[in-house]
């Protein structure tokens, strides 16, 4: 009896593992060619989004077939995991196919599909007991999975909530390639929220951050144009050279223990790609390109755009070694 349960417990380890749960990496002729190209990785941890994500990358330009498409299951969501196959799966069958027969676009690639087995945590909105009891870990651990996935010179990351126009990707990776000492292109992206009437803010900011902790961040002017000079961005839409998203790895990877302690939960996604910039890289956001943020709020999908959002300051008072979120710049007269 004891055996057969430590059988089961080690079948259900092994169906858990951390695993590709489709991958046309390898062929008959063996391993396809993952250097070339640049990829593509979509991060998912909601299973509505799937649908208008999808419908909505179909319609994006840029040339697939030098496009390898890694999809990131972050859950152990067992629904999510059926429609995110079905989608990697019908992608493979494009490579089955004649050209002529193909409807709407070339196959990329290569496709893969992984999926972490996570179970998510408290959300960083409101009170979480600590940062192990929050879905930080699970975004941490993603980002170090990510890291070490990538085999091209260049890859460009979405978050499943996130519908970029047309012209994204390309228009990022031109800018992306044209110096080396360019780290990350941003989109831009408002911030959302379930309460509908609230004020967004753009999701690229301005940071004072003397060492591990950020001590302000403002977000930019939604008015700006052209290409501009950042501290940081969310995890949206980025192009990242893969040599600066490793660098930027290792140092997260060493402060980790000191920011669990010290910075606000929110700000995970602001640290990763200022370390960057902490790498020797340029951080840019590309004003040109705004993203919808999409928000499920009873049952109905919302768009979050831009032009709802305004100039916000997050501020740490040191004092009290708490932050004070969110402040529109029309009221942020801040005295220590």
């Amino acid at each position: 009896m004891g055996c057969a349960s430590c059988r089961a417990k080690i079948r259900k380890a092994k169906r858990d593992t951390p695993r590709f749960i489709v991958d046309n990496t390898h062929t008959k002729r063996g391993m396809k060619n993952m250097k070339h190209g640049f990829t593509i990785v979509v991060t998912f941890s909601r299973a509505w989004c799937v649908r208008p994500f999808f419908n909505n990358l179909e319609k994006m330009e840029f040339d697939r077939s030098k496009c390898h498409l890694l999809i990131y299951n972050n859950t152990n969501n067992v629904f999510l995991d059926d429609l995110l196959i079905q989608k990697a799966r019908r992608y493979q069958q494009l490579h089955k196919q004649k050209y002529g027969e193909r409807k709407q676009f070339p196959p990329y690639a290569s496709v893969r599909l992984f999926k972490s087995f996570r179970r998510t945590g408290g959300t960083v909105f409101g009170h979480v007991p600590s940062f192990d009891a929050s879905k930080l870990p699970v975004i941490y651990e993603m980002q170090r999975d990510i890291s070490e996935m990538i085999t091209t010179k260049y890859f460009v990351e979405i978050e499943d909530d996130t519908l970029p126009p047309p012209h994204a990707i390309p228009r990022l990776l031109r800018k992306l390639r044209s110096n080396k000492k360019i780290g990350l292109v941003s989109g831009i992206e408002p911030t959302r929220s379930p309460h509908l009437e609230d004020m967004a803010r753009l999701g690229v900011y301005y940071l004072i951050r003397p060492g591990a902790i950020i001590r302000e961040r403002i977000s930019l002017d939604k008015d700006l144009r052209g290409f501009q000079e950042i501290d940081a961005s969310g995890f949206y839409l980025n192009a990242i050279r893969t040599e600066a998203w490793i660098k930027a790895t290792k140092i997260m990877i060493r402060e980790m223990e000191k920011l669990k302690i010290a910075d606000p939960a929110w700000a995970i996604d602001t640290l990763w790609t200022n370390n960057v910039k902490r790498a020797g890289y340029r951080v840019i956001c590309d004003m040109e390109t705004p993203c919808l943020h999409m928000q499920l709020v009873s049952g109905r999908i919302y768009q979050w755009a831009i032009d709802k959002t305004v100039v916000k300051l997050d501020y740490y008072i040191r004092k009290h070694k708490i932050y004070a979120q969110g402040i529109p710049m029309t009221q942020a007269i801040i005295e220590e």
